[in-house]
């Protein structure tokens, strides 16, 4: 390999050393500017920037060592090479010019044939430091590159999912994505006659690739709740988009709910998700909606099972759904949060609503922990009408 014609700073007060180095520098090809103090060496430094600098120690109006404080603090990131080549031979002189910011100690009169192959080897790692410093700049373009994407595909997905129309004095809720871009969904609108619909769906994975699946999903909830489609409707459409649209390894557990307020019914269909339980004021777990059927997009249009459960409450309480995630949710110990803590946490904070006593216990049980999975937790108000109080 070809050696680099290296630009080259000695600094010495002596004439005669910086002729003898000329010289030297002549023959191997490379380019040396001199200085002959601290002072002009710095000035050199800053308008030539050198490969590497040869450093004397002992010189009139700055000496070597606070020229090469000096440096190092005006080089900033960038490493430039200095060796120290003095006639102090004290190993105290040796540690301070190292301690000043020297890579190398060299005494003087100086073995050429040891000089030569110093430089050579402070050359190979300026040039591996400068492969670094160029891939650390490329990973930095990158990192900003793709946080920016990330940003943008972030919005682009908030609006394609509606993710910021869910506003709806029933509804209350909490997202904690694994990633910068959820993986989960959580879908409301209001139907006529009353009903409110809400849905949670939990995409296989997170991340880009897990929100991408859940276009299909919002946008078939959206369109088709709108016209008052029935759950079992709804449901049957996504899945059979999701067939059509998806890899067979990729699926979407989901609680599609419509909420009756003016007959205080609810019918649920749920696919692969946690239990969605109905609590009354008090915070008794009064009825369970568990999982009856498989995820959307695993099973033919045939094989899928759109049934649906229905429940009327008679004591106003709220309806609580959430993802895996929340059940999955790992603390510092690597131990699950689960459905007992989940349940208990219902009751931990009376004065909060179900979802939001349930996030807090989320983010207490976490604690600086990031969340392995995409978290999602819903709660739904359940009036009582008044003729029914």
């Amino acid at each position: 390999m070809s050696e680099k014609t290296l630009k080259i700073l000695a600094v010495d007060d002596t004439e005669m050393n910086l002729n003898l180095l000329a010289r030297f520098f002549s023959r191997k090809g490379h380019e040396m500017i001199t200085a002959t103090n601290g002072q002009e060496a710095i000035e050199r430094f800053e308008s030539e920037q050198p490969d590497l600098i040869l450093m004397d120690v002992m010189m009139p109006v700055m000496d070597g060592y606070e020229a090469t404080r000096e440096i190092r603090q005006r080089s900033g990131e960038k490493w430039i090479p200095i060796i120290f080549m003095s006639a102090k031979v004290a190993v105290e002189d040796q540690v301070a010019g190292l301690d000043a910011g020297g890579d190398d100690y060299l005494t003087k009169p100086v073995n050429m044939r040891i000089f030569d192959a110093k430089i050579k080897a402070m050359q190979r790692i300026a040039d591996m430091s400068d492969a670094l410093s160029s891939q650390t700049n490329e990973l930095e373009k990158y990192r900003a590159t793709a946080e920016e994407e990330k940003y943008l595909g972030n919005a682009l997905m908030e609006r394609m999912t509606r993710a910021g129309k869910m506003s709806d004095e029933l509804l209350d809720s909490w997202l904690l994505p694994a990633e910068h871009m959820s993986g989960d969904l959580v879908a409301a609108c209001r139907g006529g006659d009353d009903r409110f619909y809400v849905m949670v769906a939990d995409a296989t994975g997170h991340g880009l690739l897990a929100a991408m699946m859940q276009i299909p999903v919002s946008q078939t909830f959206y369109h088709m709740t709108s016209r008052d489609y029935s759950v079992s409707r709804i449901v049957r459409s996504i899945n059979s988009q999701l067939r059509v649209l998806v890899p067979r390894d990729r699926f979407v557990a989901a609680t599609l709910i419509m909420v009756d307020v003016r007959n205080q019914l609810i019918e649920v269909w749920n696919g692969g998700g946690p239990e969605a339980l109905f609590v009354d004021e008090q915070r008794n777990i009064v009825h369970r909606f568990a999982s009856n059927a498989a995820p959307l997009g695993i099973v033919s249009d045939e094989e899928f099972e759109s049934h649906t459960q229905v429940y009327q409450w008679q004591v106003a309480g709220e309806l609580l759904a959430c993802s895996d995630g929340a059940i999955d949710a790992l603390n510092d110990d690597g131990e699950p949060f689960g459905e007992e803590r989940l349940e208990q946490s219902i009751s931990r904070y009376p004065d909060k609503t179900v979802c939001t006593a349930v996030a807090d216990a989320l983010r207490d049980y976490l604690k600086d922990e990031r969340a392995q999975d995409d978290i999602s937790v819903i709660g739904v108000t359940c009036p009582l009408q008044e003729n029914n109080q």
